[in-house]
Order: C-alpha cells, then structure tokens, then sequence
C-alpha cells in the first residue's frame, strides 16, 4: 500500500507522464515504502495526534514573539568565505533568520537576548 501510495504521489507532482517516470517512481518508492512499513511496526501501528492538535496555538504564539519586546535587528560580521555557511548555521539556529547580506555582515532577525 504504502508504494502505491508513494508512486501515485511521485506522479501527480508532475506535468506529464512518461516510462522513464513510472519506472523512476517505481523504483525511488520501493525503499522509502520500506521504512515507512518498518517505521509503523517500531510503533506498533499508533499514532498520536495529540501532539498535532497544539499546531495552530504553537504557530500563533510564534507569530505574536515576532512582535515581542525581545525581537531585534542584529549585524553580524562575516569573513566573505565562510558567509554561506554562517548563513545556513544561523539561520537553521532557533529564534533567528537571516534577512539580508551587507558585504562583509548579515542582517538577522533574532527573538531572545543572546
């Protein structure tokens, strides 16, 4: 079930079909169909949406600390050879984004006072 659910999914994400994506789809399903199987028996077959239900609060309190008093505008100064990878680091750290790149700074958004 869960390939066939894999596949039909590989292929409505595209335009138009032809034998090179049914055979792509088919073979790139078979190992994730797999662990999908392999994942639900770990879980005996559960799952516990209890944890889903607080989404739309969690969302709406990210959303209101993004106007908090604890929300700023950082420069932060970068070597022009590592700034790519500064840019990933801090932007995948909690409670930052970078906004925008300045020659040798990043602009960034941070909530929290470190």
């Amino acid at each position: 079930m869960w390939w066939a659910v894999l596949v039909g999914i590989w292929l409505t994400t595209l335009s138009s079909v032809d034998a090179q994506d049914l055979v792509l789809a088919a073979a790139l399903a078979v190992p994730w169909a797999i662990a999908a199987t392999l994942v639900r028996r770990a879980y005996g077959g559960r799952w516990r949406p209890a944890q889903a239900w607080t989404l739309p609060w969690q969302v709406l309190r990210g959303c209101a600390a993004l106007f908090s008093r604890h929300a700023e505008l950082r420069e932060i100064q970068v070597q022009p050879i590592r700034k790519a990878v500064k840019t990933v680091v801090v932007s995948a750290s909690p409670n930052t984004v970078v906004l925008d790149d300045k020659g040798s700074s990043l602009r960034v958004h941070a909530l929290g006072r470190e």
